[in-house]
């Protein structure tokens, strides 16, 4: 009985399942409709985000040279001029083989933006510049209010960032 059940009534194969070109197209034009309201949103957010990520660089370098601070700052050989490439490689090298900073840390997001036109030669190698203090031990500590690092350009519109002995990262007084 069992076998004619089964030849009247066979087993449906299983069908194979596939988007039909209505579906796709909807998918797409809400994909699209998101993306539409995003864009301009994420537009709008990254000067917050570039500004947060100066910050953030500033803050590692004031902690990356507080051994500096204690034991004595960094005093830049006589015979390289101050504000120019070879001080900057100077930095580079110096906090890269003893603090172990790349160069990312000494870059702000929006100054390397804003010189992307600039020809690299012409280009700054950082963008926050060190207070030179007298050498010794704890010298840098004892000028609470002498900025460590200033950023070399009005970046973020309200004046070039500086972070103090503190970690306080605030604008530079225009």
């Amino acid at each position: 009985m069992l076998d004619f059940i089964v030849f009247f009534y066979p087993l449906k194969k299983a069908q194979k399942s596939a988007f039909s070109l209505l579906e796709i197209l909807a998918v797409v034009s809400i994909i699209s409709v998101l993306a539409a309201m995003i864009i301009p949103a994420t537009k709008k957010l990254m000067p917050t985000v570039e500004r947060t990520i100066c910050i953030s660089n500033l803050k590692s370098l004031r902690a990356g040279f507080g051994v500096y601070a204690i034991d004595g700052w960094p005093q830049i050989p006589e015979s390289i001029p101050l504000d120019s490439i070879e001080e900057q490689r100077w930095w580079l090298e110096k906090t890269g083989k003893d603090l172990g900073l790349s160069k990312k840390a000494w870059e702000c997001p929006t100054i390397r933006r804003q010189l992307a036109q600039v020809p690299e030669k012409d280009r700054p190698l950082i963008h926050y510049l060190p207070t030179p203090f007298p050498d010794g031990p704890d010298r840098a500590n004892k000028w609470s209010q002498m900025p460590w690092f200033i950023e070399i350009a009005n970046a973020h519109g309200q004046g070039n960032l500086l972070v103090r002995q503190n970690g306080v990262v605030e604008p530079a007084a225009q």
